[in-house]
């Protein structure tokens, strides 16, 4: 009887033990190289209708997310101590971009490192695997105000490291160093598709260009890993830190908070569509448990576990492009997407698209104010919708402004001071994109057009600005906005016909933004169609 005791015992410890390791879960799986590459504000959407041959043969062979987030709010410092930090802004204390280390009322970090800031994942490399080399080349030069530099081997910074004086010497420095070398980590910021963003806009072709620039320059670099067999024990991470909207980011829509990441290498499965939605501090636990590093238990980042998991038949689908963008369209709208084997299907009447919707088959005429909706479909799986809007070329433009320059008021002027306007004539957009004024600070532009309420209905009107507008509608107040990241708005009753509409601007210094749209009953936004003037 004793020794059916022990016998039973043995086999439950046995049980047991067999539960533990099931339950476990497999093994996190290891590199020996890992290239973490961020590109600031490059968004989910933007690396998906740019033309990127190399990120997508990278994408065929590894493993995609278009639908990770990075934290609120979508701005660069919080983002970038995110990613690298493995944690969100509650714990590592980087709130917003005018953060400084000691500033009074910073939030104390959760955890601080030998020089009192939050630790980084290349603290934790550099505690945890002494002999692993690290080397970091950085455009953006406020990013090492966060960091402890010091865990470096070899760091490269825009401005700072002589020879390197753009993106160009830093992705240069950093793929030179790399194949001399072969660090164990190298860690590549890159700023220009933001400067670019601001500049000319997140949805323009200087935009998308520079995306596709990236991503020959990325792609020649692991070509030659490639060629070299150094793929077969490195793990590539490609990531940015937010997306971007009009000329700004900062705020809440999807196009701000969505970025892409692609993962590429040893251990990375094939094809691999990730569904779940990941967030930007998982990017950085991926980098650290990929060399073996454990990080603290205030980090709240998570492998990427998914990218590794079982094949399946998903498959990724770049998005549309339209040409032009938006606007008016006077010999119609061509789309196009960067994949010769998928198809184009498209509504015009806001619906949401299908791969039972009109196939994309030439130029599209817009005949009336238009909200062009698009997907790319493939091997049964559909892109994420497009969303462009239009209206028709006419033979008047529809708005028309005034601009008066060397305005020095310090808040929103009163527009009935103003004596004769410096410029004036019509425009077809509520936009800056039609003014010459990228350069400029301390000006305003009054806009005055009509506005077709299709039905009676409520009309909420939304307006991102830098740094101020107000909106007349009918000749009174509706909304007065001052901020990019929290756009103002107002909601008010009109009857179906034509009303007046009169939009003040004034932009005091430094960056631009101006953005106006509208909903009606709590529906879709839209950018506000004008009709042509009486003149």
């Amino acid at each position: 009887m004793r020794s059916f005791f022990i016998s039973l015992k043995t086999i439950s410890i046995l049980f047991l033990m067999a539960c533990i390791v099931s339950c476990s879960g497999p093994a996190t799986p290891r590199a020996d190289h890992v290239i973490f590459i961020g590109i600031d504000a490059m968004s989910a959407i933007g690396i998906q209708r740019a033309h990127t041959p190399n990120f997508n043969k990278m994408i065929e062979n590894g493993a995609v997310s278009v639908h990770s987030r990075c934290v609120r709010e979508t701005s660069s410092s919080q983002n970038w101590m995110s990613m690298v930090s493995a944690s969100p802004v509650e714990v590592h204390g980087v709130l917003t971009n005018k953060w400084n280390p000691g500033e009074a009322g910073n939030v104390v970090p959760a955890l601080k490192n030998g020089i009192g800031l939050y630790p980084t994942i290349f603290d934790h490399i550099r505690a945890q695997k002494p002999d692993y080399k690290q080397y970091a080349y950085i455009e953006w030069t406020g990013e090492t105000r966060m960091y402890d530099m010091s865990v470096f081997d070899k760091v490269g910074v825009r401005k700072q490291t002589p020879g390197i004086e753009d993106y160009h010497d830093v992705l240069d420095a950093a793929f030179s160093d790399y194949l001399q070398d072969r660090p164990e980590m190298m860690f590549v910021s890159i700023d220009i598709a933001d400067h670019i963003g601001h500049t000319f806009g997140h949805e323009s072709k200087q935009y998308f260009d520079t995306i596709t620039e990236l991503d020959s320059l990325i792609g020649n670099f692991v070509n030659t890993l490639e060629e070299r067999k150094w793929m077969k024990n490195t793990v590539i991470i490609i990531t940015a830190d937010h997306g971007g909207i009009a000329y700004e980011h900062g705020g809440d829509t999807m196009v701000e908070y969505e970025i892409p990441i692609i993962l590429y290498g040893k251990g990375v499965t094939k094809g691999k569509v990730m569904q779940h939605v990941n967030m930007i501090y998982d990017t950085g636990a991926t980098a650290a448990a990929l060399l073996g590093v454990e990080l603290p238990w205030e980090c709240r980042g998570k492998f990427l576990a998914e990218a590794f998991g079982p094949a399946d038949d998903n498959v990724y689908v770049q998005a549309p492009l339209a040409q032009p963008f938006k606007g008016s369209a006077k010999d119609g709208v061509v789309l196009s997407v960067d994949d010769p084997e998928a198809e184009i299907h498209y509504t015009v009447d806001g619906s949401e698209p299908t791969a039972e919707s009109k196939l994309y088959d030439g130029p599209i005429k817009i005949e009336g104010a238009t909200r062009l909706r698009s997907v790319a479909c493939k091997k049964g799986c559909t892109s994420v919708i497009a969303d462009n809007y239009f209206y028709p070329e006419g033979q008047l433009a529809p708005i028309a402004y005034k601009i008066y320059y060397n305005v020095m008021e310090e808040s929103m002027p009163d527009f009935t001071k103003f004596g004769h306007a410096d410029e004036q004539g019509y425009c077809n957009h509520f936009e800056l994109s039609e003014f010459d004024v990228n350069e400029l600070d301390h000006f305003a532009i009054l806009f005055t057009s009509n506005f077709i309420a299709e039905k009676d209905a409520e009309y909420r009107f939304e307006i991102t600005v830098d740094d101020w507008a107000r909106l007349y509608i009918d000749g009174k107040l509706l909304v007065t906005s001052h901020s990019v990241t929290h756009p103002a708005y107002g909601k008010v009753r009109l009857a179906a016909g034509s009303h007046k509409i009169k939009l003040e601007y004034y932009e005091h210094s430094r960056t631009q933004c101006l953005d106006m749209r509208y909903s009606v009953d709590g529906g879709q936004n839209w950018p506000v169609f004008p009709t042509v003037l009486e003149r």
